[in-house]
């Protein structure tokens, strides 16, 4: 599908790919004879999985599926779905004060760890960690904490309001991969997305030359702020809405993102009226695989309804985010590695 033929269509979100029971439960026996623990040898359990490929473990349809996405069109199709992919099944709830300290000690499987460096492998899109996240964790969790519950970050308790990941980082992914592990459909949680095209679409020419001029300002993200980072990012840039990595690039965070003129103050609300409206829900549960192409969506966590409190603390998603190239990125890499950011 064309930009042009895609503007003004009626974009759907469906599932484009599932795996049978047989292919899952195959994948999983192999993806958990793998040996290195991810969190503390990430070069070697990058490595087995490498050999897991090699070895034929994957099933030649799904490699036939990945293959395709290379010639996907991003900016008319976004949003990637499938389902019953391999995860790591009962395994206990975390620690609310300490999440990530409580995975390393309770987790003691990585097969969702294992399918996300498969699949980044797969579609030689490299996974990357960032100094000031999780002290460098290629697999990151969306999972509440309690000193961040009320913060714009993947802990939050409730909603997150629309953003790209990074956006205004000097290393700004190109995709973010995400594998459901725990849900309650109690507790009516989505992962919202909007097409960049149907934004832009959505205001007329004297507006978006506003939005493509540099009079907003973003702050950086909380995860990198707030979660005790070791390298200090500074401050912020101006930034344009619209443009600025690309002439469909959308650059914005609801309700942090402010304009700096009269002008530019005053067009913020409706580019997130716009977004509302426009947006569609994804229910993550488990054993789904969920990809953004983060240059050319933009993405919310939306909280519904909230049946059970106690479920909604336990809210579980495995991520990583990765990019299509590591050869723009060299100079930001810490020294001796080949996939940490050192921001």
């Amino acid at each position: 599908m064309t930009v042009e033929a895609a503007i003004g269509t009626n974009w759907t979100i469906s599932p484009e790919f599932v795996f049978t029971d047989a292919e899952r439960e195959a994948l999983e026996s192999s993806l958990d004879s793998i040996t290195a623990n991810p969190y503390r040898l990430y070069d070697a359990h990058r490595f087995q999985v490498g050999q897991l490929i090699a070895s034929g473990a994957v099933p030649e349809r799904f490699r036939a599926y990945v293959d395709s996405l290379a010639t996907r069109d991003r900016t008319a199709e976004p949003v990637v779905v499938l389902k019953n992919v391999p995860y790591d099944h009962d395994v206990p709830v975390f620690d609310f004060d300490q999440p990530v300290r409580s995975k390393y000690e309770l987790k003691k499987t990585f097969i969702a760890e294992g399918f996300l460096a498969l699949f980044a492998l797969l579609a030689n899109t490299p996974a990357i960690g960032y100094v000031n996240v999780n002290d460098g964790d290629v697999f990151q969790d969306i999972y509440p904490q309690r000193r961040l519950q009320e913060s714009q970050s993947q802990k939050a308790l409730k909603q997150i309001h629309f953003h790209k990941d990074l956006a205004n980082h000097f290393v700004r992914p190109d995709q973010v991969y995400m594998v459901g592990m725990r849900s309650n459909p109690v507790n009516e949680v989505y992962t919202s997305f909007v097409r960049n095209i149907d934004v832009i679409a959505s205001f007329t020419e004297e507006e978006l030359t506003l939005l493509r001029s540099p009079e907003f300002y973003t702050p950086f993200d909380d995860l990198s702020t707030m979660g005790g980072g070791r390298v200090q990012l500074g401050e912020a840039d101006m930034h344009p809405i619209i443009g600025g990595r690309g002439p469909e690039d959308l650059r914005f965070f609801e309700n942090r993102t402010v304009g700096v003129t009269d002008a530019a103050k005053a067009i913020v609300p409706k580019v997130a009226a716009t977004l509302h409206a426009l947006k569609q829900r994804v229910f993550i549960e488990p054993g789904d695989f969920v990809i953004t192409y983060n240059n050319h969506t933009i993405h919310a966590k939306e909280v519904v309804n909230v049946g059970d409190p106690e479920a909604l603390q336990s809210r579980w998603i495995i991520k990583t985010v990765n990019v299509d190239d590591m050869t723009p990125h060299q100079e930001h890499l810490v020294p001796g590695t080949d996939h940490l950011i050192n921001g």
